[in-house]
């Protein structure tokens, strides 16, 4: 996926494609939900997808989600203003806001924040299934710096004592993505095999766009 856009349905739907593929433990099928994201019936599974951002961050993806794909004078005055050089256009078209240089992008601090809000909604107002999910995008600047075991052990810390918790989180690291598995105490990494990431990008990307996702619509049904 590319680190910079934030499409919130498409990643929705990259995760779903990319577990389908990769995950070991997958039986079909995924279905379009809210809160969470996709359930899966005969896992007994509901999957939430996030992004490990910031508040800030989050201004950043609505702004994107709302102007994807716009011609430069379609966008607002105060983006210039706001965002200036980072504002990224190819063809004419705004498809992006580059990382702000000056802000150190810290991948670990985001994901607890978020991992800390979906624990939150996961014991309010999720519809809860015998195991629950999430799956996180960590955009990290160089996957070599990823603890993802420092992560795995906050995670596993933080919702101890919670009624409600995730059995399970993915930490997509572009080309890595760990499997934590809360029920058995593991974490597992799904290397990418050589062009998969392409593969996924492209089956994602028509997905998305080949029609609408109302709820109740299946993931396997739609090849």
């Amino acid at each position: 996926m590319n680190g910079v856009a934030y499409e919130k349905l498409l990643n929705e739907i990259y995760a779903a494609v990319s577990l389908k593929y990769l995950w070991k433990e997958y039986k079909p099928y995924f279905i379009k939900s809210e809160s969470p994201d996709w359930i899966n019936e005969t896992m007994d599974f509901g999957l939430e997808v996030s992004q490990a951002l910031l508040p800030y961050d989050g201004q950043e993806e609505s702004f994107i989600e709302q102007y994807l794909g716009c011609r430069r004078e379609e966008l607002p005055p105060h983006a210039f203003e706001k965002y200036g050089e980072r504002l990224n256009f190819y063809n004419g078209r705004f498809w992006a806001i580059l990382p702000d240089p000056a802000v150190q992008q810290d991948y670990l601090s985001k994901a607890k924040y978020r991992f800390d809000r979906k624990l939150e909604k996961l014991n309010t107002n999720y519809v809860h299934k015998r195991y629950n999910g999430l799956y996180l995008f960590l955009h990290p600047t160089d996957e070599r710096d990823i603890d993802a075991g420092a992560m795995f052990e906050y995670m596993r810390f933080t919702q101890e004592h919670k009624e409600k918790r995730f059995d399970w989180v993915f930490l997509n690291c572009v080309k890595t993505i760990y499997v934590c598995n809360y029920e058995k105490n593991t974490i597992e990494p799904i290397v990418l095999p050589q062009n998969a990431a392409n593969f996924l990008n492209t089956e994602a990307e028509y997905l998305r766009y080949c029609h609408d996702w109302p709820d109740g619509m299946a993931l396997d049904t739609q090849r």
